[in-house]
């Protein structure tokens, strides 16, 4: 067994996986993102004995986002068919089902295909609960797909109904009810969290970058629920968990400067410059006033070649809105535009007045090196970004660091706060 990236693939082979991808995107745009961050590894089994190979035939995830790739299995798999498994296994990582698995360490692993029959049992529970809930055009479930129906239980219930009446803990392979053994695929520990035998152990999708995928997969199933009115009852209950409490990002940004600002307003500290109203009391004595500084402000925008002129207009909001939330210490604010390089700082106090520089490759740790030499030394530091760049391994000392995320898709460094920033929404 030989693990490699796409180039491994033949032609005819990749053309099927991008087709796969493009056709499960079509189908259902609500998950378009999560399907982009779907890492793809190549498992070519071809020179491994007929009796050692394993079953790829479902497109299996491991919990990292990858997507397990067999050449052999692509040959024989139309476009369709792919697409439907993509979209399959994306549900299993969005819904959490290896964190949910319910069965711990119980029971042995089958030597062979690295799962027990608990296992198995989770998996046709998971199952159940995705292929019950899944509307996407014409993706008709293939032979192998399993449903409620195909196990003769109930629609419309979690995975952990399902596993209750499948047995769970104590399914046997011979109890009825568990449908066709030709039908148990394996999903790959992206359902229940053991690793197989396949599986590359490399690092993958972030938490943070979870989180923003699964925010941004829930702000288009609403989207999606109030433009069509087709989602699925399992799916807008999952959207709405994700997104409960309901908040916008306009919020969230606002809440999180304004917490930043509240945060410096409130360090107050003695001084003499000023002597204190109390000192005709003690004439002897000079007695120093209480000061609160205002709090100190930069912006670092993102003004690279893959930024738009729409994630550019919508930087430029962003500025207004701080200044207009700084208020009299909007004179300390500071933008830094940067690309591959930071450029010099510009002092205004209208976004209008913004001069947007650069338009070339990306590197933000630049921006926040150049944020962190200004002085006076900024107390928060606002990044707005697609989050297609490098980013520092540390934060800068003393600072604390928003991180406004214009893509899905892009990264945002663990110590930052991220707010992913969508379309504007219309009142």
């Amino acid at each position: 067994m030989i693990l490699g990236r796409i180039e491994r693939l033949g032609v005819d082979q990749r053309r099927v996986w991008a087709a796969a991808r493009v056709w499960a995107a079509h189908q259902a745009p609500y998950m378009a993102s999560a399907l982009l961050a779907l890492d793809p590894v190549v498992v070519d089994q071809s020179e491994d004995p007929p009796g050692a190979r394993f079953d790829l035939g479902s497109l299996p995830v491991d919990d990292e986002w990858h997507v397990y790739l067999d050449p052999e299995i692509l040959r024989v798999t139309d476009v369709p068919t792919a697409g439907f498994w993509l979209i399959h296994q994306v549900s299993h990582l969005l819904r959490h089902h290896a964190d949910r698995y319910p069965g711990g360490d119980s029971g042995r692993a089958d030597p062979v295909s690295g799962r027990n029959e608990a296992q198995r049992c989770w998996n046709l529970a998971a199952d159940s609960e995705i292929n019950d809930d899944l509307v996407a055009g014409d993706a008709a479930m293939p032979s192998t797909a399993v449903s409620p129906a195909s196990l003769g239980l109930p629609d419309s219930l979690t995975a952990e109904e399902y596993w209750d009446l499948l047995g769970g803990d104590e399914a046997r392979p011979e109890d009825p009810g568990r449908g066709d053994p030709e039908r148990r695929g394996d999903c790959g520990s992206g359902c229940d969290g053991s690793p197989r035998p396949w599986e590359a152990g490399t690092p993958g999708v972030g938490q943070t970058g979870r989180r923003l995928v699964e925010r941004d997969v829930a702000r288009r199933i609403k989207e999606h629920q109030r433009r069509c009115g087709n989602m699925s009852a399992g799916w807008q209950r999952w959207a709405d968990e994700v997104l409960e409490p309901s908040v916008s990002w306009q919020c969230l940004l606002a809440s999180a400067v304004r917490l930043g600002v509240a945060d410096v307003a409130g360090r107050v500290d003695f001084s003499y410059r000023k002597p204190s109203r109390r000192s005709s009391v003690t004439p002897d004595v000079v007695l120093p006033s209480l000061r609160q500084p205002l709090p100190k402000v930069a912006m670092v925008l993102d003004t690279s070649g893959s930024m738009n002129d729409h994630m550019l207009s919508q930087c430029l909001a962003e500025v207004e809105g701080v200044l207009r939330g700084l208020g009299v210490g909007r004179r300390y604010l500071r933008i830094v535009c940067c690309d591959a390089t930071a450029f010099e700082a510009q002092k205004v106090l209208e976004s209008r007045d913004v001069q947007l520089l650069g338009g070339g490759g990306t590197d933000m740790g630049a921006g926040l090196a150049k944020a962190a030499e200004l002085r006076p030394r900024p107390d928060l530091i606002i990044v707005l970004t697609d989050g297609f760049t490098p980013w520092p391994a540390q934060p800068p000392r003393g600072i604390k660091v928003i991180v406004g995320l214009m893509d899905p898709g892009g990264t945002v460094p663990e110590w930052a706060r991220p707010i992913l920033i969508g379309p504007p929404v219309a009142a």
